[in-house]
């Protein structure tokens, strides 16, 4: 008699657990896309978004960074002009 207690006691488990379960549950994402480089990898983008548009600090400085980097570059023209003068006069040698 215990063996049809110990099967009737699995089967009314395994129902239990069965319809605990519920079917068809997906996980819940914000954004399909986490920062910038993800979102011109795999969005449509147009490349016009703001710089505030960071999913993340780091993220932020990173833009600000590229945003600001050739701020004291020097501009093609002038660093051609002086190599070419360069080239074309080359130092006295003592």
């Amino acid at each position: 008699m215990s063996r049809r207690l110990a099967a009737a006691a699995q089967l009314a488990l395994s129902f239990v657990v069965m319809t605990a379960i519920p079917v068809g549950v997906h996980a819940q994402v914000e954004a399909p896309f986490q920062n910038r480089e993800e979102r011109e990898i795999y969005g449509d983008t147009d490349g016009s978004g703001s710089i505030l548009d960071s999913a993340n600090p780091m993220d932020l400085l990173n833009q600000i960074r590229r945003a600001t980097a050739m701020d004291d570059a020097t501009p093609p023209s002038d660093a051609i002009d002086a190599a070419l003068k360069a080239y074309q006069n080359p130092p006295k040698t003592p």
